[in-house]
C-alpha cells in the first residue's frame, strides 16, 4: 500500500473528520528494524468508553503507538480514528515515531475491514511524547518535536453542529490535559461542551473536569511564539536536523 492509498484509508473523502487528518507520518514507510508485535486490540477493555451514539467525541493522548491501537478498538464501537501526529520522522530523531508509523501501516487492513459510517464521531489520536520529554536537542539530531494548536482541531461550533456535546480525554496516570491541549479544550469548554477525563491506566470511568486556563490563552501571538521554538519540515509538519554551530576561523 503506497502513501496515497494509506492516506485515503485513514481520511476517506466521505468522512466528516477527514480534513483534520495529518498526512505527515502517513507519508513515511515503516523501518524493518522498527518491527514489533501488534497488541490484541480486539481484546482491549473498553468499559470506560462512551457509545458512538452518546454525542461524545474522544481524544487519546497516549505514548507512541498506543493511541493508534486503542483508536482501532474504538472503531469497532463506531468511532472514526483521526490521526493528528504532526512530527516527521528522521535519523536520530528526538521524538521516536517508528512505532507509530508501523502501527498506522499494520492496522490499515484491519481498518479497511471495519464498517464506519461517514458521520461517525471522531477519536483524535495523539502522541503524549510529542514535546520530547526534555530530550537533548544537540546539533545533528532530528528535531521533530511538535505541539497541538486550536487550528488542528474542529471548532466548538462545528462539533456542536455535528451533535458532539462532550469530549472524553483518555490518558495514562492523569486526567489533566497537557498545556498545549488545554488551549484547545478550554475553548470547547467555554462554548458549552463538557470535558471529561479518563485515566486509562487505572481503568476509571470518565469524570467531568474543569480545564484550567493555560498561559497565553487566546493571545494572538501564542501560535507564533510556540512555533519559534520548533523546526518546520519542508513537506509539512515539524522536523529538521539541528545544524552544527558554524566554526570560527582563527
Amino acid at each position: 500500500m503506497n502513501s496515497t492509498e494509506l492516506y485515503k484509508l485513514w481520511a476517506p473523502e466521505s468522512a466528516t473528520w477527514s480534513n483534520w487528518v495529518k498526512p505527515v507520518l502517513l507519508a513515511h514507510r515503516p523501518l524493518a528494524a522498527a518491527f514489533y508485535s501488534a497488541p490484541d486490540w480486539r481484546g482491549m477493555n473498553m468499559n470506560w468508553s462512551p457509545s458512538a451514539d452518546s454525542g461524545s467525541a474522544i481524544i487519546l493522548d497516549l505514548p507512541s503507538a498506543d493511541s493508534v491501537w486503542l483508536g482501532l478498538a474504538l472503531a469497532l464501537r463506531g468511532f472514526r480514528p483521526v490521526p493528528l501526529f504532526n512530527g516527521a520522522s528522521g535519523p536520530s530523531e528526538i521524538v521516536s515515531s517508528h512505532r507509530i508509523i508501523s502501527a498506522l501501516h499494520d492496522s490499515a487492513k484491519e481498518l479497511a475491514g471495519l464498517t464506519i459510517g461517514p458521520g461517525a464521531p471522531p477519536v483524535f489520536l495523539l502522541d503524549s511524547n510529542r514535546s520530547g520529554g526534555g530530550a537533548l536537542t544537540s546539533p545533528g539530531r532530528f528535531d521533530n518535536r511538535w505541539f497541538v494548536f486550536p487550528q488542528d482541531f474542529p471548532s466548538a461550533n462545528f462539533l456542536l453542529s455535528c451533535g458532539i456535546r462532550s469530549v472524553v480525554l483518555g490518558q495514562v496516570n492523569s486526567v489533566e490535559p497537557q498545556r498545549d491541549l488545554a488551549h484547545v479544550l478550554l475553548r470547547w469548554q467555554e462554548a458549552g461542551i463538557e470535558i471529561l477525563g479518563c485515566d486509562l491506566q487505572r481503568e476509571t470511568p470518565p469524570s467531568l473536569i474543569r480545564v484550567k486556563r493555560p498561559g497565553n490563552f487566546q493571545m494572538l501571538w501564542y501560535r507564533a511564539l510556540v512555533i519559534m521554538g520548533l523546526r518546520r519540515n519542508s513537506v509539512g509538519g515539524f522536523g529538521e536536523v539541528i545544524p552544527m554551530p558554524s566554526q570560527s576561523s582563527g
